[in-house]
C-alpha cells in the first residue's frame, strides 16, 4: 500500500496541521477465543453472516482499529475531514443526488451496486451499532471515523468491482487487509484458506487481492464527498485501484 505524492490534487491547504483535541483511546480487550469460535461457526452456518462478521470484529479484539484511526488522523486529509466530519451515510442514501450525477461517475456506480443487491445505504451502519461490545462508547471523533469506515466498505465493493458474494467478500478481505492490517482480516483469511486447501486457484486469486491492496494508494482517508462525481475510472486510476478477479 502506497500513499498519494504531495505533488496529488488532494493535498489538504495551509493550516491543515494544527491540532486536534481528540480524546486518548481506551485500551482494546484481548481475543476472546469462545466467542471467535462460535462466532467462526455462525459465519459458516448462519444466514445472516453480516451480524455474525461485525460481532466478530469486536470479539478479536486487540489494537488494529485503532492503529487505523491514528494513520488516518496523521494524513492531511483526514485531518481536514475530523474538523468538518461530512455526513457520507446521508450523501450515499440520497438516491436522487446519486442519480443526478454523470453517467460513469462513482457515484452512479455506487447506486447501481445498491440497487442490484437491495442494501439501505445506512444498513450496514445501523446494523454495526447493534452489535453489543466491550469497549467503551467512542468519542465523537472516533465514532464518526468508524461510520464513515465502515460505510466506505460498499465504495471499496464498487471500485474494486467485487459483488457482495462469498467469494467476491473474500476477494475484498484479502485487499482489504493490504490496505488496514487488523487481527480479525487475518483471522477470516486464514479460515478461507484452511476451508479451501486444496483449491489453489482460490489462493492465487487471493494473493492476487492482496497485492493489489499493497499497491494501491491508501484508502482509509479518501475524499469520497468529492469522488462520488468523479468518473470511477479517474478515481481508480487516481488510487492505483485494479478491479479484482471475482
Amino acid at each position: 500500500m502506497t500513499t498519494l505524492s504531495m505533488t496529488s490534487p488532494l493535498v489538504a491547504p495551509a493550516g491543515v496541521d494544527r491540532p486536534l483535541e481528540i480524546p486518548p483511546y481506551v485500551d482494546g480487550h484481548p481475543l476472546r477465543w469462545r466467542r471467535v469460535l462460535r462466532l467462526l461457526r455462525e459465519l459458516r452456518e448462519s444466514d445472516d453472516r453480516v451480524q455474525a462478521g461485525l460481532e466478530f470484529f469486536d470479539a478479536v479484539g486487540g489494537l488494529g482499529g485503532e492503529k487505523t484511526f491514528q494513520r488516518f488522523r496523521r494524513r492531511p486529509e483526514g485531518r481536514r475531514l475530523l474538523r468538518t466530519r461530512p455526513d457520507l451515510v446521508a450523501l450515499l442514501g440520497d438516491r436522487d443526488a446519486l442519480r443526478a450525477m454523470p453517467e460513469g461517475s462513482l457515484g452512479r456506480a455506487y447506486l447501481a451496486f445498491a440497487d442490484r443487491n437491495g442494501f439501505a445505504a445506512d444498513g450496514l451502519v445501523e446494523k454495526n451499532k447493534t452489535v453489543p461490545r466491550e469497549r467503551n462508547r467512542l468519542d465523537p471523533y472516533r465514532e464518526w471515523f468508524w461510520d464513515r469506515f465502515t460505510m466506505a466498505h460498499d465504495l471499496w465493493h464498487v471500485l474494486t468491482g467485487t459483488e457482495p458474494t462469498e467469494i467476491g467478500e473474500v476477494r475484498l478481505l484479502a485487499f482489504s487487509y493490504a490496505q488496514t492490517p487488523q487481527r480479525g482480516y487475518l483471522l477470516l483469511l486464514a479460515l478461507s484458506a484452511f476451508q479451501e486447501a486444496t483449491d489453489f486457484a482460490h489462493h492465487r486469486r487471493q494473493w492476487a487481492a492482496w497485492r493489489a491492496g499493497r499497491r494501491a494508494h491508501d484508502l482509509v482517508a479518501a475524499p469520497w464527498e468529492t469522488f462520488l462525481a468523479w468518473p470511477i475510472e479517474e478515481v481508480r486510476a487516481c488510487y492505483g485501484v485494479e478491479v479484482l478477479a471475482q
